[in-house]
């Protein structure tokens, strides 16, 4: 069990699977109260089902993509938990396609899914954290939120406009005592490439080297719940990939001739 974590109330979305799944085993596993969210009931009671404490655990249907549900939802489940002490905004899906390719609607539903939706649900439960004067708001981002890689413009545009939202929240948040922390994996082991929108809107439905040979799932979920007990606002998850962050602050050239050349070698 966790001091940080026993008998408090977490809410995931995007539990039914990958990173989403993995923090609602290591919560339960650290005395949590989870409340798991995502659009299939099936697949989230079997999460339930799965936990090491799943009588401390309940199942909230939602989707993400539609705001109504979103303003529904969480005041439901803020009338049963209004001691709720924090929101992981997991939720989210990445792209694989070329920009001179992709469907404006595909932009459209990446920032309105990873980006907006995230939006409206923080808003919807920071009234109640900042009433209790505690919580801790963990949002996950991504490497793609600190630079840009071929393949991934919308993806990467969501993810730069969730740094710019929870940075601005956290300047005004921790006067309510609440903590704002962004999550930032590389390449993670989980059907995110399978899952990821292609230049027409339908899913790529094949895998992807990076992600393939990336981190565990469960590797990632410790890691952030790791930070979250230390108060942490920003983590970086990775391996190689983390260079990157590094060559744009630091060598930003050459950062852009790799980026060219990864992205010639695509065509």
């Amino acid at each position: 069990m966790s001091a940080y974590f026993n008998t408090q109330s977490v809410w995931i979305t995007g539990a039914s699977s990958g990173i989403g799944k993995a923090l609602a085993h290591e919560l339960s596993s650290r005395g949590a109260y989870v409340i798991l969210s995502a659009r299939s009931t099936d697949k989230l009671e079997a999460v339930k089902k799965s936990l090491p404490y799943p009588d401390q655990a309940e199942v909230v249907v939602l989707d993400m993509l539609d705001d109504d549900a979103i303003q529904r939802v969480a005041t439901d489940v803020l009338s049963r938990h209004s001691d709720l002490f924090m929101l992981i905004n997991n939720a989210g899906r990445s792209q694989r396609s070329q920009v001179i390719e992709t469907d404006y609607s595909v932009y459209k539903e990446l920032m309105n899914l990873n980006y907006f939706s995230v939006v409206h649900l923080t808003k919807q439960v920071l009234p109640t954290l900042y009433r209790n004067n505690s919580g801790h708001i963990i949002t996950l981002s991504s490497v793609a939120g600190k630079l840009g890689a071929p393949y991934r413009s919308g993806y990467a545009a969501s993810k730069h406009a969730l740094h710019g939202f929870f940075d601005c929240l956290r300047s005004e948040a921790w006067h309510h005592g609440v903590i704002v922390s962004l999550i930032c994996p590389g390449y993670v082991n989980t059907p995110i490439a399978h899952n990821a929108i292609s230049a027409d809107g339908k899913a790529l439905g094949k895998a992807d080297p990076d992600n393939a040979n990336g981190m565990s799932p469960e590797y990632v979920a410790k890691a952030i719940c790791d930070a979250a007990e230390k108060r942490k606002e920003e983590v970086l998850l990775g391996g190689k990939e983390l260079l990157g962050i590094q060559l744009k602050r630091f060598f930003p050239g050459i950062l852009r001739s790799m980026l060219k050349k990864k992205s010639k070698q695509s065509d």
